[in-house]
């Protein structure tokens, strides 16, 4: 039973991931393009938690804390750089 949840879950993720990235591609402006990148990788985050969850590995709890500090102060720089227009 929590194969096929975490299954549908991972398809789910999929789908999410592959509809913005389509959005990313048709969108012409800058900003949004930052927000929806964003996106995307939190996604793969989630994508990533979903796959641990199922699969054991030493590494899994590390790679998810780095993923959340580096997901938390990244986005934050690049939208504010990108509002900005590259000025500091």
């Amino acid at each position: 039973m929590f194969l096929i949840a975490s299954s549908i879950g991972m398809a789910a993720t999929t789908l999410g991931i592959i509809a913005t990235i389509i959005l990313m591609i048709r969108t012409k402006d800058q900003l949004t393009r930052a927000v929806i990148s964003d996106m995307v990788f939190y996604s793969m985050i989630g994508f990533y938690m979903i796959w641990c969850m199922v699969n054991h590995t030493q590494i899994n709890y590390e790679i998810a804390l780095l993923a959340a500090l580096v997901g938390g102060i990244l986005p934050t720089m690049s939208a504010a750089r990108i509002i900005s227009k590259g000025r500091r």
